[in-house]
């Protein structure tokens, strides 16, 4: 059985004056961000009668940072692949991993599907769906 993040949730609060105002960062599997659960001081904001100050939406954008930096610094190795005309790519570690038991995540602004294909100790190939030109961040967890 393989163990894959699914989603992480932080929870942070703001307090302007004498208001606190919650919320929580989420990040999905796919390193995909949001912001949901926001609550203010008169109850959740689902409508057009409550609203946040400048000041708890500067908050809720450093909070973002911070998860957006925390995930960054746990991750074993990041990166960029550069595909030119290409459907795959195999990346190779610097130095061997001691098991397979990573998890790589990956990032582009375009509609594509990115698979591992092989995955060792020594890197992973990486397949996409399509022949395609640009590039695709990733992350490696142990």
């Amino acid at each position: 059985m393989a163990l894959t993040r699914s989603q992480s949730v932080f929870s942070y609060q703001s307090t302007q004056g004498s208001h606190i105002y919650t919320f929580d960062v989420v990040m999905d599997g796919q390193s995909n961000v949001s912001v949901r659960n926001i609550v203010t001081p008169y109850g959740l904001l689902m409508d057009t009668t409550n609203s946040l100050p400048e000041a708890v939406l500067d908050d809720v954008r450093s909070a973002i940072d911070q998860v957006e930096n925390l995930v960054a610094q746990t991750s074993a190795i990041n990166g960029t692949l550069t595909f030119a005309s290409e459907s795959t790519k195999t990346y190779t570690f610097a130095t061997a991993f001691t098991s397979t038991d990573y998890r790589v995540y990956f990032d582009t602004d375009d509609f594509i599907d990115v698979r591992i294909t092989n995955r060792s100790l020594t890197g992973f190939t990486v397949e996409l769906s399509s022949t395609y030109t640009g590039d695709i961040g990733f992350d490696v967890f142990v």
